[in-house]
């Protein structure tokens, strides 16, 4: 079995008033498209959706780590993504160069006022236990737990700033949209944005 964990917080200032900066990041569907090595597979409802963690490490093992939230809005200030239980589980199954499990994903996002921008605190954990890959069963267990905490910890800084990067980047974009609409679209819906991967199975029994 290999243990995967880690968490990453982070603050960065987003050039807009708290209202419109809140209002951006609660649409859900697009900004999961910002994250780095993070897909969506199914949405089951506006706020409670699929997500695949996805990876190629070393070269040749393929890792998925699924995970089920739900996103959770707080008076405007904080945006939270929980786990979830009650949907169709992922069963954990390995081959010589791939594993795949069940695990926790979460977020929180802090909005503060900071004059006419906002100060933003994104704090993010990734956690699962996966079977080892038929391929590294011959190295000890605490070698390759060793080396899954090191990779798990950068992908989940890859994903903490590769998100902060494209969020802001195309925030403009948005802003564009928003003004040839009209309207805002509804806080914490997963229906905006890019559909679901069709490359990502939802359940692999």
């Amino acid at each position: 079995m290999i243990r995967v964990s880690a968490s990453v917080q982070r603050s960065f200032v987003f050039p807009a008033e708290r209202p419109l900066a809140y209002a951006y990041y609660a649409d859900i569907g697009r900004v999961l498209s910002y994250l780095p090595h993070i897909g969506l597979v199914r949405a089951y409802g506006p706020d409670r959706l699929r997500l695949l963690y996805h990876s190629t490490e070393l070269g040749i093992y393929r890792i998925r780590i699924y995970a089920d939230v739900q996103t959770i809005l707080e008076d405007g200030c904080v945006l939270h993504v929980r786990p979830i239980d009650g949907l169709p589980p992922v069963r954990s199954q390995s081959s010589a160069d791939s594993t795949t499990s069940h695990g926790y994903f979460a977020s929180r996002s802090i909005f503060r006022e900071l004059g006419n921008q906002v100060q933003i605190e994104y704090n993010l954990q990734l956690r699962a236990n996966l079977p080892t890959p038929r391929g590294l069963r011959f190295m000890p267990g605490s070698v390759v737990n060793s080396i899954a905490r090191s990779i798990t910890n950068l992908r989940t800084h890859e994903i903490v700033e590769g998100f902060i990067e494209r969020s802001v980047e195309a925030f403009p974009h948005w802003l564009e949209e928003l003004r040839n609409h009209g309207s805002l679209p509804e806080p914490g819906s997963a229906g905006s944005g890019p559909p679901p991967n069709p490359n990502c199975p939802e359940e692999l029994f």
